[in-house]
């Protein structure tokens, strides 16, 4: 048999299990998995390595790297005061950079597609479409009441996804931001237009328990009772953090279809909360993981995240799958055929190196998830394409973007001064 890539001898993550197998990749799908002798133009020997679907990044805001190590020991609402005034000076070339640096950062760690919501998305699809990584965008609203300002702020959101949509490896959303930003009549015509485009909606809740709090003095219900009233929740639906949730709220969701963005590292910088993950999980909720955004983290790297995610879990007297929510659920959150070494699905994948780290190895699972460095991934393919060899990002010239970085965050931080 011969294909576009063979994978070779590699031990293979398939249906939750390391087995040795070789993977065949035609165009951007994975049409052979198994132990035939493949032949193919390319052939990567994964001997002695991992080969998983590549990870998804289910809730960022990429250019923030921009902002990473700005704003540190502050709780949420005080982090986003501080925040919110530099992104106000912010220019799209600005946010081209600062995705741009999320793109290899995440690539290099062995994310092969991410959810974005920001300001500026034409400059991060760009970034996205140079560097060859995948991501679901959408330009993050706020109408705060006003009617005036919801128009406009959909106006950009929409324009955003006539002009992207199915470009390439670049999916939209529609991206409100929190239940306290915008109103519920906002969110009702955002449902609306999700219906009528098919696209995925994706929003911060219960995310602190200062939000839960201000929604109940609002409108005298939770921010999920609310979203649920409003008929705002579906399988189309991915909230981010989910942190302050009671059982019936749980409910709600795993009724509902909708999906979970869990991001255990910027919960607990920012001092918002533990997520009650396991129950989500038990009840049947999809949970997948994001690392939120480099100013809250301060790394986009998903190996640290599943550690955390798994480590919190623990101490709470619970035991999740954190390898499975980091890939196959954040593709089933986005409705992508992807996060699966399975034929048929599409060709994001990765291959980790055995570290020193991982020896002895009595579980590869284990190893990957606790005994993980941050720097094992190797080579990284998506949509069939190689786009990191041998750890090198190879469609980016990483130190002009770094160089530029550097210059871009001092004029913003000085401009502000």
């Amino acid at each position: 048999m011969t294909f576009d890539i063979a994978i070779k001898n590699g031990m293979c993550y398939v249906n939750e299990k390391f087995l040795e197998c070789n993977i065949g990749i035609n165009e951007n799908r994975i049409e052979y998995i198994g132990k035939d002798e493949i032949h193919a133009d390319i052939v990567v020997n994964a001997e002695k390595c991992f080969v998983l679907p590549g990870f998804f990044n289910a809730h960022t805001h990429s250019a923030m790297t921009l902002l990473r190590g700005y704003a540190e020991g502050l709780p949420l609402k005080k982090w986003l005061e501080k925040i919110w005034s530099i992104e106000a000076r912010m220019k799209p070339k600005d946010v081209y950079y600062g995705a741009k640096l999320a793109c290899v950062e995440m690539l290099k760690s062995g994310i092969t597609c991410f959810a974005d919501m920001y300001i500026h998305m034409d400059e991060v699809a760009k970034a996205v479409k140079e560097t060859g990584i995948r991501a679901v965008l959408g330009y993050g609203m706020a109408d705060r009441g006003s009617k005036e300002r919801a128009k406009k702020e959909l106006e950009i959101g929409l324009k955003f996804i006539r002009d992207w949509n199915n470009i390439e490896r670049i999916k939209c959303m529609l991206t409100p931001h929190a239940p306290y930003t915008c109103s519920p009549e906002f969110l009702m015509e955002i449902n609306e237009f999700s219906k009528s485009l098919n696209v995925v909606k994706h929003i911060h809740v219960a995310e602190t328990k200062w939000e839960v709090e201000e929604i109940k003095r609002r409108y005298g219900k939770t921010p999920v009772e609310l979203l649920d009233d409003i008929g705002f929740l579906d399988d189309k639906t991915v909230i981010a953090h989910a942190v302050w949730l009671n059982d019936q709220e749980i409910d709600i969701l795993a009724r509902r279809g909708v999906s979970v963005a869990h991001c255990p590292a910027s919960n607990l910088k920012l001092a918002s909360g533990i997520a009650r993950v396991a129950e989500m999980v038990e009840r049947g909720v999809n949970v997948c993981i994001g690392t939120d955004s480099a100013a809250s983290n301060n790394t986009l790297n998903m190996l640290f995240e599943i550690r955390i995610a798994s480590l919190l879990q623990l101490l709470r007297g619970k035991n999740v799958n954190t390898l499975k929510m980091a890939t196959e659920n954040g593709y089933k959150a986005y409705k992508l055929k992807g996060g699966k070494l399975k034929e048929g699905y599409l060709a994001d994948l990765i291959v980790i190196r055995r570290s020193e780290s991982y020896y002895p190895m009595y579980s590869p699972e284990n190893s990957i998830v606790y005994a993980s460095k941050g720097c094992e991934v190797l080579h990284v393919f998506v949509d069939g394409k190689l786009v990191v060899e041998n750890g090198e990002v190879l469609n980016v010239d990483e130190s002009k973007v770094l160089e530029r970085v550097e210059e871009v965050a001092r004029k913003l931080v000085e401009s502000k001064s």
